[in-house]
């Protein structure tokens, strides 16, 4: 049996060609801190429930599509994107018991957007329809740092990657509206967007909107948030 922590990450999907899609960096960069990834596809709840006894940790990947609004009681409006029912649908079966069993959780962009949705937030479905904010899509390449995030002291993010300004890459066109119950903001960008969130009292669960992953390339603090996720899981384990 590996001595390495078991990081689940969760995978996207191409359906026009019928694959399955995850970028190399999550893979890397949860190797790197230690773990051993194990890529999760999407399944029902029994496979799910098997899963969840393999895992000394989770990793809610990014991707091209949208949480669906009737998640936080909303219709989708037309500024709405893409939907991947099945993946959603796996991805919240896992992060509710994750969340209520104490299991490490890192949610990635969208899987940040998720977090917030699974304890009771809600989202703006589209950055400039809702808050006028234009959208943080940013240009290639995505993995070069293009804006700022204040990180707030006295969080677990502030003692993973230090309190105060952090350059950082997030795409995205949907963002966290009222943010869920229980839940502390942790970061904002200079327009006031909320860039990450974590969940006091549970032993790690932290979410970012930008990518950490592919980041820490270029800025070796971000490597520090998958560090934290399996010295976390590596706890869990022992």
């Amino acid at each position: 049996m590996s001595a390495r922590p078991r990081i689940g990450i969760s995978l996207d999907a191409d359906e026009s060609k019928a694959r399955y899609e995850l970028k190399r960096t999550y893979v890397d960069a949860v190797l790197g801190a230690g773990g051993l990834p194990v890529l999760l596809p999407f399944v029902g709840p029994a496979e799910a429930d098997e899963y969840l006894w393999l895992l000394d940790g989770l990793v809610l990947s990014g991707g091209a599509f949208d949480v669906p609004p009737a998640l936080y009681g909303e219709e989708p409006r037309g500024c709405c994107g893409p939907l991947i029912p099945e993946r959603t649908e796996t991805e919240l079966r896992l992060l509710r018991s994750v969340i209520a069993s104490g299991t490490p959780v890192l949610g990635v962009c969208g899987g940040m957007q998720l977090l917030n949705v699974a304890v009771g937030g809600s989202l703006h479905q589209d950055l400039p329809t809702d808050t006028g904010i234009g959208a943080h899509q940013q240009p290639a390449p995505k993995d070069v740092p293009s804006h700022d995030v204040d990180v707030a002291p006295a969080t677990r993010l502030a003692a993973l990657v230090g309190a105060g300004r952090l350059r950082v890459n997030s795409t995205h066109h949907q963002a966290v509206k009222a943010v869920g119950p229980g839940l502390l903001v942790t970061a904002r960008a200079p327009d006031g967007v909320i860039e990450g969130i974590e969940l006091p009292g549970h032993p790690f669960a932290l979410g970012v909107q930008w990518h950490p992953e592919s980041a820490l390339n270029h800025e070796p603090r971000h490597a520090e948030i998958y560090r934290g996720l399996v010295r976390a899981a590596a706890e869990r384990r022992r």
